[in-house]
């Protein structure tokens, strides 16, 4: 079980560390929530890697990300909270509500960010898929 939590743990910030890469390297760190709070750092901006415009370079740019983000989430509650199965389906409930609730209020202009309803789906369809794979994989191997 140690190696489970361990890949979790890992996976977590391998999926925080790509969908920032992506920020880094393909859009525009000026609408990056992050930096709101925190310093953008001097080089950020100027690694931008230009992309052909097209239904698929759009889904890197704008949805990846979000979506790593989201999966970095799950798989944090997932490491944190391994042996405590009711505890950790709270939390990550409480977090896909707490996401969809964050890219709906977009709609309104008093929260940054741009309303994306790929982003909606997306993070379904992995929300969907990681759980399919920890029911399939780990939920029996804790039983």
């Amino acid at each position: 079980m140690r190696n489970i939590r361990a890949i979790y743990g890992l996976s977590s910030f391998f999926s925080l560390i790509s969908g920032m890469s992506i920020y880094l390297f393909f859009r525009d760190l000026n609408n990056m929530l992050l930096f709101a709070w925190v310093q953008k750092p001097l080089f950020a901006g100027t690694v931008l890697i230009p992309l052909r415009p097209s239904f698929f370079s759009n889904i890197l740019r704008y949805n990846l990300p979000d979506t790593l983000w989201f999966l970095s989430a799950v798989f944090i509650f997932r490491c944190l909270w391994i042996y405590k199965i009711k505890i950790q389906k709270a939390y990550i409930h409480s977090f896909y509500v707490v996401a969809a609730i964050f890219e709906i209020s977009q709609l309104s202009d008093k929260v940054p960010g741009t309303y994306d309803l790929l982003d909606l789906l997306f993070m379904g369809i992995c929300a969907f898929i990681e759980g399919l794979l920890y029911n399939i994989s780990i939920k029996r191997r804790l039983a």
